[in-house]
């Protein structure tokens, strides 16, 4: 993975645990007026941004770490029953050995990245609706406001849940398929499966 994709997945989760500090602020300080005094100017604007893009990305290590320790045992379950006796972790060191596997380490990859974001997206989702709650239990915010963030947060949530789960399912065929049908069967699949996902 390149570093400018990693570094893209980060900002795009630390975004969300950005949003619910700053909701959570909002809720227990109530003053958002540094949001305000953001510089107009370029330069202004560039000293900024550096060390704010700097937080939602250490953020974004935060709870995709977080969210790995969540999803780790259903993840293992689910390698478990797709993969049977394969190891995982063994078979993701084969396809980044493999001669010529430049393309499929690639697709391997994009799909990691699909399942670490919805991961982080689900933490972040129930992080929001908790800010919310809080926005709305210390009167900062209207409940009219508050339902429809809330219902647009568990909306995400179940989206993203249902991203991981079927992102996570489809990695895991495919990882079958490149590790090839048991000694003695017949492969039902060709190679390279699910590469339009």
């Amino acid at each position: 993975m390149s570093i400018t994709t990693l570094y893209a997945e980060l900002v795009v989760v630390g975004t969300g645990a950005l949003l619910f500090i700053v909701l959570s602020w909002y809720a227990f300080i109530g003053d958002l007026s540094f949001v305000t005094k953001f510089p107009a100017n370029a330069l202004g604007a560039t000293v900024v941004l550096i060390p704010i893009l700097s937080v939602i990305y250490l953020l974004g290590i935060i709870v995709a770490n977080v969210s790995h320790r969540i999803f780790d045992r259903h993840e293992r379950r689910l390698q478990n029953e797709k993969l049977g006796n394969i190891n995982y972790a063994q078979l993701r060191n084969r396809l980044y050995t493999s001669a010529n596997a430049q393309n499929l380490v690639h697709d391997f990859e994009f799909r990691r990245s699909k399942v670490r974001i919805c991961r982080g997206w689900f933490v972040n989702s129930i992080l929001i609706i908790v800010a919310l709650l809080a926005c709305f239990g210390t009167g900062r915010i209207s409940l009219s406001i508050t339902i429809f963030g809330c219902v647009g947060s568990v909306v995400i949530a179940a989206g993203t849940l249902t991203s991981w789960c079927t992102a996570t399912t489809t990695e895991l065929d495919w990882m079958s398929s490149f590790a090839g049908p048991p000694p003695g069967s017949r492969p039902t699949q060709t190679w390279p499966p699910f590469m339009s996902d």
